[in-house]
């Protein structure tokens, strides 16, 4: 294999070099082009004047040269994206190799020519690469764009780990190996019986990444089973198989904060593709407009508040007892239970709210709550139309006989609708926010236990929207206004074990047209409260058995506290540590000045926490960084944080302050502790 691994090097070296050659090529066309659309547009911006007076016959001239510089720019931009592209391949020019028909095939992100059109690198959407795909070798098909089939035998097939141009590693294997953990493990040929085992898991893998589009499908592994690498192989997979009718806008990704979709973000710009759209609970909810105004608790904050407080209408609003009455509930308002608002402007009511009521339930009660609404909406929106019509014609007069305007009456009207406009911004966004419905009201009423109603009415009062109340009042607004978003074809979701019931029936329903892969664990709940299991229906339900992220040390220690949790697959290291502490920064300081390699996070239990370790230490570790609840930028070494914000992320080293804070928390102590890969240290000191 060294004779191979060396003949590799060598073609890969001349593929970089070619590509650097190629790159300079296109910034040197990039240059010409942009210098030719200067011209032009220079000699468009000299005749302009010319060209709008009139004047010597310079009109066709203008329009001639418009065609040929809207040409020039597209040149532009194509040379850009294919810098762009060439620039990208020059750090990793492809992954996968195969030999068909005894010619060398390199797969990669671009398709790829040299100077006499022969193809240095296929395209991983093309043809012929779709037999990289098959997880076997030996005499096989692919099918080219006019329908007909291409035999052809494959003799190899060989994955490459490339990184800056770099070879760093190879493996041949009949199996697509998607994930970097099994790549790694796979090519440690100090444990050759690895390999099967990597196949074993690979082959379970692809039978969840392979599920067709139209199956919705619930996957459940333990931490460092390859959950997240799996969820992106798959759209990886859904691209490819189905590109002539999916895109990357037509696949969501629902991550568990902002911060993980950083974190996730490089999959598909890899392999040329747009990342696919990303999207957290909580933002579902700042899309809709009738929400604008009220303000809700995010997920860290709740965290905070119930690991110390009252969960009683946590544990209600998210159970599943809740979610069947409310759906019941839903199922009624048809016949009896709206409640509306007056319209109302200018300290006037324009329609009063039991007009609104009688129209919705007598006039309109043959249609579905979502028709009528929208009937009804149109009908508000005639009146303020008419509103806009009649104050415009008020103000225009005023104008008109007011001697400090002066101007042709068209700019006087102009003026005098924008003036109504204005004033009638409020009445408009009434209208346009669905607020002549009281959604809170609606919503308070499908609470059936009265102490958990009586509160809820408190905080509503007081602008102070829980997070438990987002997922049912979410639930309410699809289901009633008819909301979604049909363009979505396929939902990613991941660490659905946090989701409860109700959000998940939230996102099933807004996304009405797409299918579902769900992945998760039922131990690793990061929410001190937690919720109940998901009750699902028509979903194919998947188990991951095996966990290769972490040390077999660090898995054992996982078993202590969810016995039977993990079957370990993976390399050795060393002992789990328990350290007792005086002063948790001095220590920390001084296992970081021991050259720790990798990422390395400090877990805190509160926010209060993270903040004051990140100001003690925050002098003596360069690059350091206090991780908050608004970031969205993942990549640093070195990261102090609260706990839940830990949530998906891997890091070499892991260490947990205030460990016993979470004697009473075992599932957020198995969470924490899966966090790390290599090495993990559990501090307790007298500070918390």
């Amino acid at each position: 294999m060294g004779n191979e691994f060396e003949l590799e090097r060598h073609h890969l070296n001349f593929t970089v070099n070619f590509l650097k050659a190629y790159n300079a090529s296109l910034m040197h066309q990039l240059d010409r082009t942009s210098g030719d659309i200067l011209e032009t547009r220079k000699s468009l911006n000299d005749d302009v004047s010319n060209t709008f007076d009139f004047e010597d016959g310079n009109v066709m001239d203008f329009i001639s040269m418009v065609p040929e510089m809207r040409l020039t720019e597209t040149k532009f931009n194509y040379i850009e994206n294919m810098r762009e592209t060439t620039e990208r391949l020059m750090k990793k020019p492809y992954f996968g190799r195969l030999t068909a028909d005894g010619e060398p095939v390199y797969i990669g992100g671009a398709t790829i020519q040299d100077n006499e059109q022969n193809i240095l690198i296929y395209d991983w959407r093309s043809p012929i690469a779709s037999l990289f795909y098959e997880n076997r070798v030996g005499e096989l098909t692919y099918r080219i764009p006019d329908g007909s089939k291409i035999k052809t035998d494959v003799s190899l097939r060989r994955q490459f780990q490339i990184e800056d141009g770099t070879l760093l590693n190879m493996f041949d294997s009949d199996l697509y190996i998607g994930d970097e953990m099994l790549q790694q493990l796979i090519t440690d040929s100090s444990r050759s019986k690895l390999k099967n085992i990597v196949a074993t898991i690979q082959s379970e893998q692809n039978i969840i990444i392979r599920q067709p589009l139209n199956q919705n499908t619930l996957v459940y592994g333990p931490p460092g089973s390859g959950k997240t690498s799996l969820a992106m192989q798959r759209i990886a997979y859904l691209m490819f198989t189905y590109r002539s009718r999916l895109k990357a806008d037509n696949i969501m990704l629902m991550s568990p904060n902002e911060v993980f979709n950083d974190y996730v973000s490089d999959v598909l710009p890899e392999l040329g593709e747009d990342n696919v759209k990303n999207m957290t609970f909580y933002r579902m909810l700042k899309a809709l407009i009738y929400f604008n105004g009220r303000r809700f608790e995010s997920l860290a904050d709740n965290i905070q508040r119930l690991g110390h407080g009252d969960s009683t209408a946590y544990e209600y609003k998210t159970s599943l007892e809740y979610f069947n009455h409310l759906k019941r509930y839903m199922e009624g308002l048809g016949e009896y239970g709206m409640h509306f608002r007056d319209l109302k402007y200018g300290g006037k009511v324009l329609v009063p709210k039991e007009l609104i009521e009688r129209v919705f339930y007598e006039d309109l009660g043959v249609h579905p709550v979502s028709r009528r609404l929208h009937k009804i909406y149109e009908d508000l929106m005639d009146i303020y139309r008419r509103e806009l019509k009649q104050l415009t014609k008020e103000k225009f007069k005023a104008l008109d006989g007011a001697p400090e305007y002066i101007g042709e009456k068209e700019e006087l009207k102009e003026m005098a609708n924008d003036q109504a406009t204005k004033e009638l911004a409020g009445l408009h966004a009434q209208i346009r926010r669905f607020r002549f419905v009281q959604l809170e009201k609606v919503y308070v009423r499908s609470i059936a236990d009265r102490a958990v109603r009586k509160k809820t009415i408190e905080d509503i009062r007081q602008n102070d929207f829980k997070y438990e109340d987002i997922a049912p009042m979410m639930y309410l607004y699809i289901h009633i206004f008819g909301a979604g978003d049909k363009k979505i074809r396929h939902v990613i979701i991941d660490e659905v074990q946090d989701y409860s019931n109700i959000q998940y029936a939230v996102m099933k329903d807004y996304y009405q047209r797409a299918t579902f892969t769900s992945l998760g664990d039922k131990n690793q709940q990061i929410h001190p409260v937690g919720s109940p299991e998901l009750k699902v229906e028509d979903h194919h339900m998947m188990h991951l058995q095996k966990s290769y992220r972490s040390t077999n040390q660090i898995n054992d220690y996982l078993n202590t506290i969810v016995p039977g949790g993990i079957d370990s697959v993976s390399v050795d290291g060393q002992d789990v540590q328990f350290i007792d502490v005086e002063d948790e920064a001095a220590h920390i300081r001084s296992m970081v000045s021991q050259d720790m390699p990798g990422q390395m996070a400090v877990i805190t239990p509160s926010r209060e926490a993270a903040d004051r370790l990140f100001e003690q230490l925050k002098g003596d570790i360069p690059g350091l960084k206090n991780l908050q609840e608004v970031d969205t930028i993942y990549n640093q070494d070195y990261l102090v944080l609260p706990y839940y914000l830990s949530k998906g992320f891997e890091y070499n080293t892991v260490i947990v302050t205030g460990a016993s804070f979470y004697d009473d928390l075992p599932l957020v102590k198995y969470v924490l502790a899966s966090r790390a890969t290599r090495n993990l240290y559990l501090l307790d000191g007298p500070a918390r």
